[in-house]
This record gives C-alpha cells, structure tokens and sequence, in this order.
C-alpha cells in the first residue's frame, strides 16, 4: 500500500496518476474527499496535518508513503510536517518519501528552506529509511511572475535557477516510491540546465512572441508592491527570500538526479511549453501574477 498525501495537488495527483496506471494500490489522503483524484485501485481518506488525530488511519498498514510539503508560516510548516512522520512512525511505515527542496538549510535566505530542512531533520530523528527530493523551482510557475506589462521584478541580480517541470517530479517520485529500498538518501532535483532571470525572460520570448524583461530591484522596493496585495507578512518575506536565495547561489546548480534515477531526461525550459503551450496564455493575455511555492 501507497500513501500519497497532498493527493488533490499537481504533483500529488500527478504521481497518484503514474502509479495507479501501474496497478499499484494507493491510499489517497486529502482534507476534502470532494476534491479527490479517482483513480482505479485507489483509495481516498480524510487527513490534515494540522489535526494529527486524522493521520493515524491514513498511514495505517502502509508500506511507503509520500509526504507533499504542507504551505504555512514559517517555523509551524516543519511541525505540520512532523505530525505526518510521527504517525509515520506509529504505523511503522517502511520507507517516506519527503517533497523538499533545493538549498534546505538552516541558514537560507528562503524562508521554506529553512523549514525544509527542519523537516529533514525530523525524519533522520524517526528512524524510518526516507528519500528528500530537493526539488528547484518549478518551470510551471514561470510565467506567474510577470506582471501585465511583461516584466518580472525581484532582487536576484544574477543569480540562477535550474528549473525543473513538475511532470519531471512526479515521475520521479512515482518511481521511488515503486522502489523504495533502492533510493533511500537526500537529492538535488533540477532541470538541464541553469539559467539566470534575463535568460529565462529571453527564451520565454523567443516562445511568446512577446518581449519580457527581468527587472533587478531592491529588496525595500520589492516589499512595498508585494505588501499591497494584501497578503501577510511572512508571505511577502518569503516571495522576497525566493529572490534572495537566487541571488544567493542557493538554486544554481543542476543535477543529474532525475536521468540518473529515471532513464529519462527531464524538460528543457523550450521542450516543457512546447509540450504544454497552454500554460504560457497567463503571458500571452498579459495577466498578472506572482507565485512562489515548493
């Protein structure tokens, strides 16, 4: 038995998908079970990390199990997480698999990398084998970042990104989690190459027809636009700290993990929208957006 948790969640649902088309069982936690993949094999239970008093029954007689990485204020999204390898240990699971990230540290200036490694931290203490997949900064999210006149502005200088697709993700994740035992340890997972914020605007260009540009700016000008959107506080920290972490080096380097562990290469940054051009109309029809998520 298989436990995917976040199920309703791109890379949840994707990997549920990948796995399920191969005849695996599944176990599908979500919060809302309206919201569930239906899948053959599958299936679907009602667990929060926020109420580990439902999460006994989700890892219950389960041999593996992905954990997605819960989104919360910083400090109390490592204990989220917690809560889902305490159950975890309760139930006696064989092996996790943790959705982490690229750059997990104590000292990151993103504010997630710091809970991710926390998180980390949290399953070497359970005792339980586990893989981390350090993921970069995913290719989906890209053209989020433009606003309405086709510029993204951050304070990354020249720092860079080794992007990488979330179908890339999945089927990685789908493939340790089918075999478990063979990649236990912690990875770096990223696309082909890295490429700075200019480059990535130029060669999103080249595929839109459209000029975009990358902005550098200052952290206090930054703070300013992104505070009127009226989100909180510790969300446009961390919007900034993505940007820092950039300019830091932190998400620069590619790997090889997902060719070494797949047979496949991942995307390219071209090879990904060309695949899936729909996710470049937010651009196309000069709408605005601003996401950062792992």
């Amino acid at each position: 038995m298989i436990l995917i948790t976040g199920a309703p969640g791109k890379i949840g649902k994707r990997t549920a998908e990948l796995l399920a088309h191969q005849g695996y069982s599944l176990r599908l936690m979500v919060r809302d079970a309206h919201r569930a993949p239906q899948l053959p094999l599958s299936q679907i239970i009602e667990g929060d990390y926020a109420q580990p008093a439902t999460l006994d029954a989700a890892f219950a007689q389960v041999d593996t199990a992905l954990i997605i990485s819960g989104y919360a204020e910083p400090g109390e999204r490592a204990l989220l997480h917690k809560n889902a390898i305490d159950a975890a240990v309760r139930a006696q699971v064989k092996h996790l698999v943790y959705l982490s990230f690229q750059g997990a540290s104590p000292d990151s200036k993103f504010p997630m990398s710091r809970d991710h490694d926390q998180t980390e931290q949290f399953l070497q203490e359970s005792g339980i084998p586990f893989t981390a997949l350090r993921d970069n900064f995913y290719l989906d999210l890209i053209p989020e970042m433009f606003n309405t006149e086709g510029i993204m502005r951050g304070s990354a200088g020249d720092g860079a990104v080794a992007w990488v697709a979330r179908e890339d993700v999945s089927r990685l994740a789908a493939t340790l989690l089918s075999r478990p035992g063979d990649f236990a340890g912690t990875y770096n997972v990223t696309g082909l190459e890295s490429l700075t914020l200019s480059e990535t605007a130029a060669r999103l260009s080249a595929l839109c027809g459209r000029s975009l540009l990358y902005e550098p700016e200052s952290l206090e000008a930054g703070r300013k636009w992104r505070s009127m959107f009226g989100a909180p506080d510790w969300e446009v920290e961390t919007w900034l700290g993505s940007y820092e972490a950039i300019a830091a080096g932190e998400v620069a380097q590619p790997s090889d993990t997902i060719l070494r562990l797949t047979g496949t290469q991942p995307f390219s940054l071209e090879a990904y929208f060309t695949e899936y051009p729909h996710l470049l109309n937010p651009l196309r029809r000069s709408s605005i957006g601003e996401t950062t998520s792992s």
